[in-house]
């Protein structure tokens, strides 16, 4: 798990004036969303004019916060991004869509932690053949 620790001090203010300054604290964690997934690449021995396969891999950081999902969107060959299925817990994609032959699809990646959604992969294009 990695994440940014935040040490503080605390200095209080009134009509008086102000305190000396606090000991540090212990530190907090700070969880952000995950870094996006990384590295799309087509499973050339799975994919064919029927069938699509990708695997990725997780960007550097979780955000502190082991990552959760993932989900996947694609560009039907229309350059129109559709949602296509979340709660994916590998880094593996399989799709059987009704696929026409010749079209080159895109597809994009999440990485989900507790905080939330990553920003989107750099999508991947795969020529259905």
């Amino acid at each position: 798990m990695q994440g940014n620790s935040v040490f503080a001090r605390i200095v209080s203010t009134n009509f008086y004036g102000s305190s000396p300054q606090s000991a540090q604290g212990n530190g907090a964690l700070m969880v952000i969303v995950p870094d996006s997934p990384v590295a799309l690449t087509n499973n050339f021995a799975v994919t064919n004019k029927a069938v699509i396969q990708f695997t990725w891999s997780d960007g550097v950081s979780d955000g502190g916060s082991p990552v959760l999902d993932y989900r996947v969107s694609f560009d039907q060959a229309t350059d129109t991004w559709v949602f296509l299925q979340g709660g994916i817990s590998i880094k593996q994609f399989t799709t059987s869509l009704p696929l026409i032959v010749g079209r080159t699809y895109k597809f994009k990646v999440e990485a989900r932690n507790s905080v939330g959604y990553s920003a989107i992969s750099v999508p991947i294009s795969i020529l259905t053949a």
